[in-house]
C-alpha cells in the first residue's frame, strides 16, 4: 500500500469522531476538452495534440468544540488521445483531523497532501502538468503530531508541550531514474510558555529536533530560550539565545554544523486588523533576518513573511499548502475547487534530490475586492543554497489574476504567470517563463457552469534548447452535487 493509500486509511479511521450532519460537504465533477500546438513544450520540432481531463471532487470540512476536521479530493484523469503511453491519473488531496482526546491534555493532528511535483526546474515544464506530464511527479507527504499539554499552577506559571511529529513523503514519476524518493522524517519538540502571571514579561524555553531522513540521521537541533517585554498592547520585543546542533545536514561557510544562536524581534500591533513583526539575529551559518506582517481591510488585504530555515525536499513538500483554507481576508473557503486556488500543480517545489539546502524564502499574497472587480497577486522569492550539490537556485515567481463580472451569470478574468529562474553553478539552465491566460466563465444553472479559455506561455532560456512556447485553448464544464 503506498503511503497516499495509508493517509487515506488513517483519515477515515479518525472521522467518526464527528457526527456526520455536522460535516459542510460540496462536491461535483470538471471536465476539459485541451488543444495545444506544443505537447511536450520543445524547442525544435512542435507537436499538435488534445487532452481529456476528467476531475471529479469533493471538499468536506467540520469545525466543532474538540473535532476539526477537513478532506479536499479531486483526482484528475487524463487521456492523450494518439498517445495512450501519456495516459495517468493525477492525485490532488489535502486533508486533516485534529482531535482533543483529553481536554485540555492531550490533542491528536493527522494530516495529508498529494500533488503533482516538478522534479527538475532544468526540465521543460510550465505551470501546470498537462504538457509534458514527465516532467512531474506524484508525490505525497503524511504528517502525525500527538501534543501533550501539562499546566503548571493550572497554567498560570507555565504550560509544558510535548509534540512527538512523525512524517513521510513519497514520491513516484516515470521520468525519475531514482523511482522516486521515499523519505521518513521527525519533528519532536519540548516546549515550555509562560502563564497568566508572566503577561508584561512573557518567556518560553523549546528543545526541537528534526529528522530530514531518519534512515541516514540527517538532522538539525535546536534549544531556543525566549524572553519578552510587553511595553504597551501596541508594542512588545523578544530577546532569544540558544544553540543548534546539525548532524550530517546544512554546513556553513567554515563546515560547522552546531553553534550558538540569537535573535531580537520587534512586532506593532497598531490595531486589531494588522500586526508587523521584524527580527534580527545569528546562526551558525551567517546572519538571519526575519519578517511577518498582515493588514485587513474592507476592501483590501495582504499579508507577507521572510524567513531563513534549513530544509530538504520531504519538508518542504510537507510545509505546502496544497489547498488553502482561507483568502488573504481570514474568510474560509467552502469549496477551492471550482473558485481555481487549488495547487494542482507545485513549480515552487524544490529538485527532488537527496540533499539538505538553506532555504530563504519571501512570500507576499494580496487581494483587492470591490463591486464588480476582483484582483489578487502573489509574489514568491525562493532561494536554496544546497549543501553537498554545491548549487544556489533563485526562483522569483508571481501570479496576478483579475476578473470582473459582466453580468450576473458571467464573468470574465485575466491570469499572468511569470517565473525567473537562475542557478549560481551553471547559467545555461537560468530562463525567464511566462503565461497570460484569458478566461470566460458562465453560470448556466445553479450547479453547472461554462468555461473558456485561451493561454500563451512562453520561456525564453540563456540555452537556445531550453526555449520554446505555447498557444493553448480549452473548454470546461462544471457540475456540482
Amino acid at each position: 500500500m503506498t503511503p497516499y493509500a495509508i493517509a487515506v486509511a488513517a483519515l477515515i479511521l479518525a472521522a467518526p469522531t464527528a457526527r456526520a450532519s455536522s460535516w459542510h460537504s460540496e462536491g461535483g465533477v470538471q471536465s476539459r476538452v485541451v488543444l495545444t500546438d506544443n505537447l511536450f513544450l520543445t524547442a525544435g520540432s512542435r507537436e499538435t495534440g488534445e487532452i481529456v481531463q476528467v476531475r471529479p471532487f469533493v471538499s468536506s470540512s467540520r469545525k466543532g468544540n474538540r473535532v476539526t476536521a477537513r478532506f479536499n479530493y479531486g483526482p484528475s484523469a487524463l487521456w492523450y488521445p494518439g498517445r495512450s503511453d501519456l495516459n495517468r491519473v493525477m492525485h490532488t488531496l489535502n486533508a486533516g483531523v485534529q482531535m482533543e482526546l483529553i481536554e485540555r491534555y492531550f490533542v491528536l493532528e493527522v494530516g495529508a497532501n498529494a500533488n503533482q511535483a516538478l522534479i527538475n526546474p532544468r526540465v521543460n515544464s510550465g505551470f501546470n502538468a498537462l504538457g509534458n506530464p514527465n516532467a512531474f511527479a506524484q508525490r505525497a507527504t503524511v504528517t502525525v503530531r500527538p501534543r501533550i499539554n501539562l499546566p503548571v499552577l493550572g497554567g498560570r506559571f507555565a504550560t509544558v508541550r510535548i509534540t512527538p511529529g512523525l512524517g513521510y513523503s513519497y514520491t513516484a514519476a516515470s521520468a525519475d531514474g531514482r523511482n522516486g524518493l521515499r523519505t521518513p522524517t521527525t519533528n519532536s519538540s519540548v516546549r515550555v510558555v509562560s502563564g497568566s502571571i508572566f503577561t508584561t514579561v512573557p518567556w518560553s524555553m523549546t528543545w526541537r529536533r528534526r529528522m530530514f531522513d531518519t534512515r541516514t540521521g540527517e538532522g538539525v537541533g535546536e534549544f531556543l530560550t525566549r524572553v519578552g517585554y510587553v511595553f504597551n498592547p501596541k508594542y512588545r520585543v523578544d530577546v532569544s539565545l540558544g544553540y543548534d546542533d546539525g548532524s550530517s545536514a546544512y554546513r556553513g561557510t567554515n563546515g560547522k554544523t552546531r553553534g550558538a544562536r540569537w535573535e531580537t524581534a520587534l512586532q506593532w500591533t497598531p490595531h486589531s486588523r494588522a500586526r508587523f513583526t521584524a527580527g534580527v539575529g545569528e546562526r551558525y551559518f551567517g546572519s538571519t533576518y526575519r519578517f511577518e506582517g498582515f493588514y485587513r481591510h474592507k476592501h483590501w488585504a495582504f499579508r507577507s513573511s521572510y524567513r531563513v530555515s534549513i530544509e530538504n525536499a520531504a519538508t518542504a513538500l510537507q510545509q505546502q499548502q496544497v489547498v488553502p483554507m482561507q483568502d488573504v481576508f481570514g474568510k474560509t473557503i467552502r469549496n477551492p475547487f471550482t473558485r481555481g486556488e487549488v495547487l494542482t500543480t507545485s513549480v515552487t517545489t524544490p529538485a527532488l534530490t537527496n540533499d539538505t539546502f538553506l532555504r530563504k524564502l519571501l512570500t507576499l499574497e494580496s487581494s483587492f475586492s470591490k463591486g464588480r472587480n476582483a484582483a489578487s497577486l502573489r509574489w514568491f522569492v525562493t532561494r536554496r543554497d544546497y549543501d553537498k550539490s554545491d548549487v544556489q537556485t533563485l526562483d522569483n515567481q508571481l501570479q496576478f489574476r483579475y476578473s470582473r463580472s459582466l453580468s450576473a451569470r458571467l464573468r470574465a478574468s485575466a491570469v499572468v504567470n511569470v517565473w525567473d529562474h537562475s542557478e549560481s553553478s551553471d547559467s545555461r539552465y537560468d530562463y525567464v517563463q511566462d503565461a497570460l491566460d484569458l478566461v470566460v466563465h458562465y453560470e448556466v444553472g445553479r450547479r453547472t457552469s461554462l468555461g473558456a479559455r485561451v493561454g500563451r506561455l512562453n520561456r525564453d532560456a540563456k540555452s537556445a534548447s531550453g526555449d520554446f512556447s505555447e498557444n493553448r485553448a480549452s473548454l470546461d464544464f462544471t457540475l456540482r452535487f
